[in-house]
């Protein structure tokens, strides 16, 4: 699991290609944009800049046998560290030929521990689409709780489509 850069865009690349249909189902994606290695050299760039500011930071799997096969990836975004707030969204996905392997569950846990405990983060937020039962099953699984419906949350394939939303709060508080 690490932060990726632009020279990964090639590795980048090659993840998003195997499962772009299938992302796009869940997440406002461009599929023409979203199909050029430049895209993902940009949108890498983007990333380490906001890395750096510690307003996002995304973290890619890598098979534990080939350092060279991306199989996911966990991303923190909306991170808020005023003293009111202590919040993030996390976001995932996993290559279709690694799912049902434990890399979801053992990243977004590592990665809520982490910020918990080094970033000292009341709460972090997941959306999931209703008709997304397998994630959150995972969510779940982890901890996290339901606690509502986000009516017509995220425009997906122009669409405006409804989320539940969970939420994991800090255990070491």
């Amino acid at each position: 699991m690490r932060v990726c850069d632009r020279r990964d865009a090639r590795l980048v690349y090659s993840f998003y290609m195997h499962n772009l249909k299938d992302f796009a189902k869940y997440e406002p994606l461009d599929l023409k944009a979203a199909s050029t290695l430049v895209y993902y050299d940009k949108i890498l760039e983007i990333e380490s800049d906001m890395f750096l500011r510690s307003e996002f930071a995304r973290y890619y799997l890598f098979e534990k046998t080939n350092p060279l096969q991306i199989v996911g990836t966990v991303a923190f975004r909306n991170i808020n560290y005023a003293p009111h707030a202590l919040s993030a969204q996390i976001g995932y996905k996993i290559d279709h030929r690694f799912r049902r392997r434990g890399y979801a569950t053992e990243a977004i846990y590592t990665g809520c521990q982490a910020f918990f405990s080094e970033e000292h983060l009341h709460r972090i937020e997941a959306t999931v689409l209703p008709d997304n039962v397998a994630s959150a099953k995972l969510l779940e699984n982890i901890g996290f709780v339901r606690e509502g419906l986000l009516r017509k949350n995220i425009r997906i394939s122009g669409r405006w489509q409804d989320h539940y939303l969970y939420a994991l709060l800090n255990p070491y508080e």
